[in-house]
């Protein structure tokens, strides 16, 4: 319930517009997304508008941990319009706040919550700062791709 709620709530609060297709990557989407529609619909509270298809799909990492049958059915790869795409973002980001955690074990409730919001906001700002060079560096490799 709270993905559900967590997914309906980014839909609502993101400024969407006009884009109608999106792609939902979560680690087991194979058994999420089944009843995901009919959970909804019997909310009150989660609305997904009916004009917006979601394309469900598992992260590069993750799929190799499922069934075959899941590998072409879920992994990004397979996905039509998904691009290139690991899925695999948040795993990043546990790496470097398992060394900061470690610090934090003895740590009140506050300081804790400061010290790993003050990390991530720095891992945020690098990234907001690269975003440039990742984008151009991403931009030829889909040109090198397309061309050969």
């Amino acid at each position: 319930m709270n993905m559900d709620w967590s997914f309906c709530e980014a839909l609502a609060t993101t400024n969407v517009g006009i884009i109608k297709l999106f792609l939902h990557i979560y680690d087991i989407n194979c058994q999420y997304c089944i009843h995901f529609l009919e959970r909804i619909a019997h909310s009150e509270l989660m609305n997904i508008p009916d004009d917006i298809k979601i394309a469900h799909a598992i992260g590069l990492f993750h799929i190799h941990g499922h069934k075959d049958e899941c590998l072409y059915r879920y992994a990004t790869s397979y996905v039509p319009g998904a691009g290139i795409v690991d899925g695999e973002i948040l795993e990043a980001l546990w790496s470097v706040l398992n060394t900061v955690s470690a610090s934090t074990r003895t740590a009140s409730l506050a300081h804790r919550t400061e010290v790993l919001d003050d990390h991530m906001n720095d891992s945020n700002w690098k990234k907001m700062l690269n975003i440039g060079n990742h984008l151009t560096i991403h931009y030829i490799d889909v040109e090198l791709t397309c061309t050969s």
